[in-house]
């Protein structure tokens, strides 16, 4: 039951996340300039996750000799790629308007 709730609440954490950031570029009243700082400062918290998975991806080591560390080294690897993308998707949601002018 466990794995499924799991991806239920990812599944779930990435729609709200979406649907916020659309909200926020809806009602976005500012310069374009202001518009673009906004978007990198909502998707800097991303980055800096991002950094973080990083040096502990870098810094893994076993716990004790013969630990085999694919399966942490696999979770980091998937961690830098989900923080990566959520960042790129943020400040492209976020950043650039999409209304016409």
């Amino acid at each position: 039951m466990i794995p499924y709730l799991h991806f239920v609440m990812m599944v779930s954490a990435v729609l709200i996340s979406l649907y916020a950031w659309i909200l926020f570029n809806k009602a976005w009243g500012g310069t374009k300039r202001d518009q673009l700082i906004m978007g990198a400062v909502g998707s800097s918290f991303y980055i800096l996750l991002t950094i973080v998975f990083v040096y502990w991806f870098i810094t893994l080591k076993p716990d004790y000799p013969g630990q085999d560390l694919f399966m942490a080294a696999l979770g980091l690897m998937m961690a830098i790629l989900v923080t990566t993308v959520a960042a790129i998707t943020c400040f492209l949601f976020t950043g650039f308007s999409s209304k016409a002018k």
